[in-house]
């Protein structure tokens, strides 16, 4: 893993150069100047693979896992996870078109959904990647045990779930798999509870913002009150009791809020510099909060975390609708309900950052 990372480092720095180069040199050229773009994104791209941290940081859609020194075979993978339940069942071993060496693949489901993990010739490292692209999946070497869960009837909040489910369904695999990659364990993969999901939904304001919280039967749990020019943003319970508030600093370069829960200030939350996410980060006193695109499905999609235990997500609300197309919803599934308020304002942050991000386009 040593010479890789030096190797990668080195040839993505000589390369880098050669682009710079290419677009300093000939200024003067369009053409030269767009193929020494190119060159110095792909420079970029080679740095950015020479560690499994870098390159996952650099993209949600496919993630490495380093089994160090170790080559594994794809075949212990399976022995190891394919009576382990998933959204998308349990995994079996197939062949996809686009690579030579088989594949563990959860799925697809019938909306064509998978997962699928392959490891390198070197048998040192592997990549779990998502796909919606079913016919890829060219032949099946076994049959998954257990398959993927579709009968839903007419149960909206079981589906929001599943759909939840399989969007975060990469990490908990890549976690599980790191574990049993490192010390032969395979962690359980988490599956969420329809009690879990409310919906956030705004209404028309003429001088500011408005958000309504609700549970899965449709009942208030908050109103979320902003008034132009949108520096602060209230939560009230039904009584309308203040529970949390939201101000904006001025003054920043990056977007930075601060959090208050009943009058007393909880944390400060800042906007991280990344190109290819929105991700903010706030110091508490259990520890680091932070709130990350997940950048590797349709629509936008947020995971909340303390100190890496999952506190919730908060997922655009894909049905269509006319007021899902006038207005930003979303979906919020909430693991523990203590920290419902500081969702609630997680889900602010998300609808800020949307309309930020349309402004701009």
């Amino acid at each position: 893993m040593k010479l890789r990372r030096i190797l990668y480092r080195l040839v993505g720095a000589i390369v880098s150069v050669l682009g710079l180069g290419l677009i300093f040199k000939f200024y003067y050229s369009s053409v030269l100047i767009s193929v020494g773009t190119v060159i110095l994104i792909f420079g970029v791209a080679i740095w950015m693979m020479a560690t499994p941290e870098d390159y996952n940081n650099s993209t949600d859609i496919v993630k490495m896992i380093s089994f160090g020194d170790t080559v594994r075979k794809i075949e212990d993978f399976y022995e190891a996870f394919k009576n382990v339940s998933t959204p998308l069942g349990s995994g079996y071993l197939g062949h996809i078109c686009t690579m030579k060496r088989p594949a563990l693949i959860f799925g697809p489901d019938k909306y064509g959904n998978y997962l699928y993990f392959w490891i390198t010739d070197s048998g040192i490292n592997g990549y779990l990647g998502y796909s919606d692209l079913a016919g890829l999946i060219k032949k099946r070497i076994t049959e998954p045990l257990i398959p993927p869960r579709e009968n839903f009837a007419d149960n909206t909040a079981d589906s929001v779930c599943y759909h939840s489910d399989v969007i975060l369904l990469q990490k908990y695999l890549f976690d599980s798999i790191s574990s049993y990659a490192n010390t032969g364990k395979v962690l359980p993969i988490p599956e969420s509870e329809p009690s879990e999901v409310y919906t956030f939904t705004e209404d028309f304001k003429l001088t500011g913002q408005h958000f309504d919280l609700c549970d899965k039967d449709g009942n208030l749990v908050y109103s979320i009150d902003g008034t132009a020019p949108l520096l602060k943003f209230r939560i009230f319970d039904p009584s309308h009791r203040e529970v949390f508030r939201v101000e904006k600093e001025i003054l920043h370069v990056l977007p930075t809020y601060r959090f208050y829960a009943n009058d007393v200030l909880y944390g400060k939350l800042e906007k991280k510099f990344e190109l290819i996410r929105d991700h903010f980060t706030m110091d508490v006193t259990e520890g680091r909060l932070e709130l990350r695109e997940y950048t590797g499905s349709i629509g936008h999609n947020f995971t909340v975390t303390l100190n890496g235990r999952m506190l919730g997500a908060i997922m655009d609300d894909l049905e269509l609708t006319i007021h899902n197309l006038i207005f930003d919803n979303a979906v919020m599934i909430v693991y523990d309900t203590d920290y419902l308020p500081l969702m609630t304002a997680m889900a602010i942050m998300v609808a800020r950052e949307i309309a930020r991000d349309e402004e701009d386009d």
